[in-house]
């Protein structure tokens, strides 16, 4: 349920206004979602191929706390610490994130264990926001561009598939669960 309330908050920052103070609430929640997903995502994959599951689970994970950990160090601070503020650390953490997550996003397509929908949503979506990462020079406040645009609909792709795949989880039961047995009938 994390991962969907993750997705979904994601998603927020399109439908509603933000403050700042919630739009960083917003993304602890979108990376703690995430990394929620991929733990439940993972028990599945795991049955199927262990090591491709672990090595993908793995990095997504990390790369999203990662990422949480430089937002949650970026918060409330004035005075930046070192030059930049951040800036190249922050960044790299960004694009490890959102290629780790289009990582995952395959390796959850290649294995179908999960909706193949979220997988995918998620893989394409991961993809196309890394467009947006201003240090890649692709977008710009004065120019519009399509890359601007493509890594706005890949944002939403993105939170899209982590609430598909947040879904999955919380609603399949899981294949080593036994199931119910029926009472025998009573005469």
């Amino acid at each position: 349920m994390v991962g969907i309330a993750g997705g979904l908050g994601l998603l927020a920052a399109f439908l509603i206004d933000l403050s700042p103070e919630l739009n960083t609430l917003r993304l602890i929640l979108f990376n703690v979602g995430a990394m929620a997903v991929v733990v439940g995502v993972h028990r599945r994959q795991a049955a199927v191929a262990p090591v491709l599951a672990w090595a993908a689970a793995i990095a997504a994970f990390l790369a999203n706390a990662w990422y949480l950990a430089m937002i949650v160090l970026e918060t409330g601070r004035i005075d930046p610490i070192g030059a930049g503020n951040f800036g190249l650390v922050f960044f790299a953490a960004g694009l490890s994130m959102w290629l780790a997550d289009a990582v995952f996003g395959l390796v959850a397509l290649r294995l179908g264990v999960v909706t193949r929908w979220g997988a995918l949503a998620l893989a394409v979506g991961s993809v196309l926001a890394i467009m947006g990462m201003d240090r890649l020079g692709l977008t710009s406040a004065d120019t519009p561009t399509i890359f601007g645009s493509l890594a706005l609909a890949g944002i939403v792709l993105n939170g899209i598939g982590w609430i598909l795949l947040g879904l999955d989880v919380a609603t399949r039961r899981r294949a080593s669960e036994p199931k119910p047995r029926e009472a025998p009938p009573r005469e």
